[in-house]
């Protein structure tokens, strides 16, 4: 059984060396060709999977404006060292670390391509 969530991509290496800058490893990749896509499996040392779909048709993407309708989750011990982490690799935060109503506190970055990642401490 392999759990995931699927995003795609307008730039698949791009993406990779994103996530590759969040800790994801590429595990797994997988190509049609007759179809154009392509796609990256990677996961963190948490075992959170992403695969990561291109094709050409996502030159045209848009994710929506507010990250709390569709984003990623992604589970932290300690947020404002996660947060000193990315902003050394120059990821912009998007929403800062904010107090949270299921969780400790929360923050949110956007990848490549628009799309919401949250940061959370529990």
């Amino acid at each position: 059984m392999s759990n995931h969530f699927g995003i795609p991509v307008k730039d698949i290496e791009e993406s990779k060396k994103f996530y590759q800058k969040l800790g994801f490893k590429v595990f797994n990749s997988w190509r049609k060709e007759g179809q154009k896509l392509e796609g990256l499996w990677m996961k963190n040392e948490n075992g959170c999977k992403i695969e990561l779909v291109y094709h050409p048709a996502n030159k045209n993407l848009k994710f929506p404006k507010i990250p709390e309708v569709l984003h990623l989750g992604i589970e932290v011990e300690n947020l404002t060292e996660k947060i000193k982490e990315l902003e050394k690799e120059n990821i912009k935060i998007v929403i800062p670390i904010t107090k949270g109503v299921t969780v400790k506190c929360f923050a949110f970055i956007r990848d490549p391509d628009g799309f919401a990642i949250e940061f959370s401490e529990h």
